[in-house]
């Protein structure tokens, strides 16, 4: 195989590998707080007052505060691990993170196909343990990046702005 076709194949695998979902996955919406109910059940994210971030799940929306099971907070002191009602006059966004699968499944087959027929190609030049080692590496790194960029563009982000 010639170089001009390496560098094509080259090419086409970075423009199909950069999914473009990457740019559109924020999104935001504005709800009241009876509306909120949306993302009990859910992983979600917030900023308190002070600065503080905490992150855990939505157990329950209630008349005055958010119930949130704490996983993780920046100030442990303020904010620590369990149950903690968020009040609702402090709470003016929490982000909801909801990963699909479709990326990492596309980006991981592409890789492999693209990793074999690399190695492939790559395998018709130097000796026979330089061959299978270019194969092995090929065959096994291409999918994993593929993974790997899967992973980055399946991360959805919904943000619910409450409206007070």
């Amino acid at each position: 195989m010639n170089n001009h076709a390496i560098g094509i194949s080259l090419l086409i695998m970075l423009g199909w590998s950069t999914p473009r979902a990457v740019a559109a996955s924020g999104q935001e919406l504005h709800i009241a707080w009876e509306g909120l109910s949306a993302v009990v059940g859910h992983n979600v994210k917030a900023v308190m007052p002070d600065g503080t971030r905490i992150q855990g799940k939505a157990t329950a929306v209630e008349i005055d505060a958010l119930a949130v099971e704490i996983r993780k907070t920046s100030n442990k002191a303020a904010y620590p691990k369990g149950k903690f009602l968020v009040p609702r006059a402090t709470l003016k966004a929490v982000d909801v993170e909801q990963p699909t699968k479709q990326w990492r499944i596309a980006c991981t087959t592409g890789g492999a196909a693209l990793g074999i027929a690399f190695g492939t190609l790559a395998a018709g030049v130097g000796s026979w343990k330089t061959r299978t080692e270019v194969y092995g590496v090929m065959a096994v790194a291409a999918p994993v990046i593929g993974y790997l960029l899967g992973h980055a563009a399946d991360r959805r982000t919904i943000t619910y702005v409450i409206a007070q």
